[in-house]
């Protein structure tokens, strides 16, 4: 496969991006949100789990990264996943319901989607 070291550089890095900012909502939002001008949710378990979902897709973009030949529907999921981050976060951005700011992480989950998408297309174009 083309590029076979970029793409587990980038699947390894997105695992990081994943557990990095999982990790830090999930210790800090107590203090993140305010900062933010946001409150804090009534019932954070909600907030927790979604957190929780994010980190175990780092745990698959890893596995990725480890051997490109398999798990490319870890792949498709998390194209779905970020997509729907993005746009989630735009539009809460948009609307007022979170910090503009917040909106740069979705723009990072966008650019994680699309060379996903380029991932998943040269695998198709020369096999992985």
């Amino acid at each position: 496969m083309p590029k076979q070291d970029y793409y587990q550089k980038l699947f390894f890095v997105g695992a990081l991006w994943n557990w990095a900012a999982t990790l830090t909502f999930a210790v800090g939002y107590p203090i993140l949100f305010p900062l933010f001008g946001m409150k804090l949710p009534t019932y954070p378990v909600f907030f927790l789990m979604f957190l929780g979902l994010a980190f175990v897709f780092g745990i698959g973009y890893y596995w990725v990264s480890m051997d490109l030949n398999r798990n490319h529907d870890i792949v498709k999921m998390g194209v779905l996943g970020k997509l729907l981050v993005f746009v989630a976060l735009l539009w809460a951005g948009v609307t007022g319901q979170v910090h503009f700011i917040l909106i740069g992480a979705g723009i990072v989950d966008l650019v994680f989607a699309i060379l996903y998408m380029e991932f998943l297309s040269t695998v198709k174009k020369h096999g992985a």
